[in-house]
This record gives C-alpha cells, sequence and structure tokens, in this order.
C-alpha cells in the first residue's frame, strides 16, 4: 500500500508541476502575443493559461492527499531466513486426548406402561345436507327473485360495516313501514 501511494504521490507530482510550468508558459506566450500582434491569439493563450491553472491546481491537490496517506513508517521486510524456519526447529504439536467414551443411551419404555390417552368425547351427529330442489319443483314463495336476493345482500353487507342500510321493500310491505338502523322492521 505504501509503495502504491508513494509512486501514486510522485506521479501527480510530476503532471501538477508539468501543468504549472505550462500555466506559467501560456501567460508569457500571451503577454508577448498582446504586445506584437492585436489579433485574437490574446484570447487564445488567455484560454489555456486557465485550463492549465485549474489542471495544475487540481493536481497539487490530489498529490498532497496522496503523499499524506503515505505511511512514514515503511513496513519491516522479513529477512527470508525467518520466514521459513525448518520443521526441525518447530515444536511439535500437542498430542489430542482421547474422547471420553459415550454412556449408553436409556432404554425405550415398553408400550404397555404408557398412559392411554383420553377417550374422545362424542360429537353431535351431523345432519346430512338436503338435496337441492330444481328451480321449477320449489313453490313460488321459495324462489327469490334476483333483485331481492342482492337487496338482502346490500343490507347484510351494511349490517356487517356498521352502517345504516338503505331501506329494504318487498311487496308484502306496506308503504307506511318503518325500519330501524339494521334494516329490521318496526311492527
Amino acid at each position: 500500500m505504501s509503495n502504491r501511494m508513494g509512486v501514486l504521490s510522485r506521479r501527480l507530482g510530476r503532471y501538477a508541476g508539468g501543468f504549472s510550468f505550462a500555466t506559467v508558459a501560456f501567460f508569457a506566450i500571451g503577454l508577448y502575443a498582446d504586445s506584437n500582434t492585436k489579433g485574437q491569439m490574446v484570447f487564445l493563450f488567455a484560454g489555456l493559461v486557465v485550463v492549465c491553472l485549474f489542471a495544475s491546481f487540481f493536481l497539487w491537490l490530489a498529490h498532497g492527499f496522496a503523499w499524506a496517506m503515505i505511511p512514514e513508517k515503511p513496513a519491516e521486510e522479513k529477512k527470508p531466513s525467518e520466514a521459513l524456519k525448518p520443521a526441525e526447529t518447530m515444536r511439535p504439536a500437542e498430542a489430542m486426548k482421547p474422547a471420553e467414551p459415550m454412556k449408553a443411551a436409556e432404554p425405550m419404555k415398553p408400550a404397555e406402561s404408557l398412559k392411554p390417552a383420553e377417550p374422545l368425547k362424542p360429537t353431535e351427529p351431523t345432519k346430512p345436507a338436503e338435496p337441492v330442489k330444481p328451480a321449477e319443483a320449489m313453490s313460488h314463495a321459495e324462489v327469490k327473485r334476483p333483485a331481492e336476493a342482492m337487496k338482502v345482500a346490500e343490507a347484510i353487507k351494511a349490517v356487517e360495516e356498521k352502517k345504516p342500510a338503505e331501506v329494504i321493500v318487498s311487496e308484502e310491505d306496506p308503504p307506511d313501514a318503518k325500519y330501524t338502523i339494521t334494516g329490521k322492521r318496526i311492527y
């Protein structure tokens, strides 16, 4: 790391020095061109001076940061004789101790000694589902009209949402019938 930062710092310093020299040179050439000619050459050299000035400023700044990152003391290199020691000089590893013998597992209890589970209580017998009657076999009162079914579904949804339901009016209700907020008829 320190070697790389040293190389980077030196290169940035060289570039910064080169651009600084170019800045001074273009400035001098621009002054000379201004004194001898009255043309556009002055503007060209003025532009080159500004570009080189900014480039040299940032290069000197980068050189300073790279120089600051070089550690003060370089890493001490090991001698080749110390890095590789012969195998005879190394002490042997400690001998491993034998593992303790494992204990035998506890024997399983016989199935008869286990407590039997509590017997399940019988549940109430379920009623078989009624077969669906075809629409023609149902009486006229059992068949609901789609509009009435939709009104009932909306009323149920409104009750679930705790919102006042619209009054459900069927053909059997008189026009002056009164209802509660939940949609039940008041007699």
